[in-house]
């Protein structure tokens, strides 16, 4: 079905309009439309198949996202820019529909594309952002640090994120100062008290590492009233028992341990639990078991 001039630009306006204002879903009828009423010019479909992946994606139908990108991908009339933004996207829909290898390897090609390094940063940052969910700060370290000296003053959240990973990936090492410096660097620079709360998680670990109890407790109970829905409550949760029954505080290790066993009954610090309910019992000092502390996630 043909459509005439005027219909098809006043079609990609309010495509284009809608898309501006968030609008995915009235954006992608429109977008929708176009490739119906284009058929007739192939060499217009391609750029029509890359905005349809864009809203798909936007509306986290990543498996649409990913028909339409790879029908685009494959034309020779796509420029660099074109090109390396199928393939960015390309990464980050198998990255959230579950294929992480596959999106991994969708941004490596992006990342090879001949643009600009300072368009390459947030591949950079999420190529990094995988290895380190996987473990691998050797890896998560190489691109996580060229994506953080490349972003811009504005991309604060960017920036933040970076530090912590980095942070970690430094605390992982063994370099504590490096670790601290960063960690610092996310509550100095924190836009509100609960963009604080990651710095602190990372200064607990220090503390923790160095057995200056009473910074633990004084920190994550910090972290707590900045963020009372901190993402990580259980690691919390076992710092402060661990630096409880160190300093000998009873009575608070007797009330906050039936927290920590009853929310986290099968959780990642449960061989501890045998030896704090000992502490608890015999208000001694156990040796304690050697628990993993020092991994990425």
């Amino acid at each position: 079905m043909k459509a005439d001039k005027a219909e098809v630009i006043n079609a990609l306006k309010k495509a284009h309009a809608a898309f501006l204002n968030k609008d995915y879903k009235s954006s992608l009828k429109e977008y929708q439309w176009l490739e119906q009423h284009l058929q007739d010019k192939p060499d217009d479909l391609p750029v029509i198949w890359i905005e349809l992946g864009w809203n798909f994606y936007f509306l986290q139908d990543f498996e649409n996202a990913i028909y339409y990108l790879q029908k685009a991908v494959r034309e020779p009339q796509l420029n660099l820019k074109q090109r390396f933004d199928c393939l960015r996207l390309l990464g980050y829909s198998h990255e959230y529909a579950g294929r992480e290898e596959k999106g991994l390897a969708y941004l490596q090609d992006a990342l090879a594309e001949e643009i600009p390094d300072f368009d390459k940063r947030h591949i950079l940052f999420e190529i990094g952002k995988i290895f380190f969910s996987q473990n691998n700060p050797i890896e998560a370290k190489k691109y996580l640090v060229q994506a953080y000296s490349i972003f811009s003053n504005d991309e604060l959240d960017y920036i933040q994120t970076a530090r912590y990973y980095l942070g970690f990936i430094a605390y992982i090492e063994g370099n504590a100062d490096d670790a601290k410096q960063l960690f610092q660097e996310i509550t100095k620079f924190a836009q509100d008290d609960q963009g604080k709360a990651p710095g602190y998680f990372g200064m607990a670990h220090l503390m923790y590492e160095s057995k200056d109890y009473e910074g633990v407790i004084e920190t994550c109970q910090k972290i707590i009233q900045l963020d009372s829905q901190f993402y990580d409550k259980e690691t919390l949760a076992f710092f402060l028992c661990r630096a409880y029954m160190e300093k000998e505080m009873w009575t608070e290790l007797g009330l906050f341990l039936p927290h920590l066993i009853d929310e986290y009954p099968e959780g990642k610090y449960r061989s501890a639990y045998p030896t704090f309910l000992a502490a608890a019992h015999t208000k001694q000092i156990p040796e304690f078991p050697k628990t993993d502390i020092k991994t990425l996630n």
